[in-house]
């Protein structure tokens, strides 16, 4: 990008970012320094009278194309007013939820386990781990290796049952996919022999 060039406000552009994301929308801003740029697409949600807006970093961009210059007779349209305490309260939120999933790895179990801790987490959000033991709703206690066997907690109480149904559900699943697997490959043609 040489140093003169810039986007107008108003512009219609289209990104293609070295992981060959595609962006298009609306130059909000643009800011020569740091190469960002601020664009207006269509919002990903469906609602109406709702945009996104993404900053694009230009220096992890390989294409980007002036689709439609803005007309430079007229001055851009005035920025909304962001409400401040909501998009202070939806970042407050976001930071909780980063830091919730971060305690959803477990140290030193099994893939097998930490896939059913994630089955879980899913629908119940009251999920930690104990060492290796996954505990949920500080009821049920799962230990490896992680079977329907393996869920305890008091004998009738609705939330093992509920936390056994996922289980089982998440096995059942898994064998699923571990049957289409092998089938699969069960009907891959062998290769040729070599002569």
């Amino acid at each position: 990008m040489a140093e003169n060039e810039y986007f107008s406000i108003g512009s219609i552009v289209a990104c293609t970012t070295c992981y060959q994301q595609k962006i298009q929308g609306e130059v909000l801003a643009f800011d020569l320094g740091t190469k960002m740029l601020a664009i207006k697409s269509q919002p990903t949600s469906g609602k109406h009278n709702v945009h996104d807006v993404k900053l694009v970093n230009l220096a992890f961009v390989s294409e980007v194309k002036v689709l439609k210059e803005a007309d430079r007779d007229s001055s851009p349209p005035p920025l909304s007013n962001l409400n401040a305490q909501k998009i202070n309260a939806r970042l407050r939120q976001n930071i909780e939820e980063k830091k919730r999933q971060v305690n959803y790895i477990g140290v030193g179990v099994s893939p097998e386990g930490q896939k059913v801790f994630n089955a879980i987490v899913k629908t119940i959000s009251d999920v930690r781990w104990d060492r290796q033991n996954i505990v949920v709703m500080e009821e049920v206690t799962i230990r490896p290796p992680y079977g329907l066997e393996d869920c305890k907690g008091r004998e009738g109480s609705k939330a093992l049952e509920h936390v056994k149904k996922i289980v089982n559900k998440h096995l059942k699943d898994s064998e699923s996919q571990r049957s289409s697997s092998d089938s699969r490959k069960s009907h891959s043609p062998s290769p040729a022999a070599s002569t």
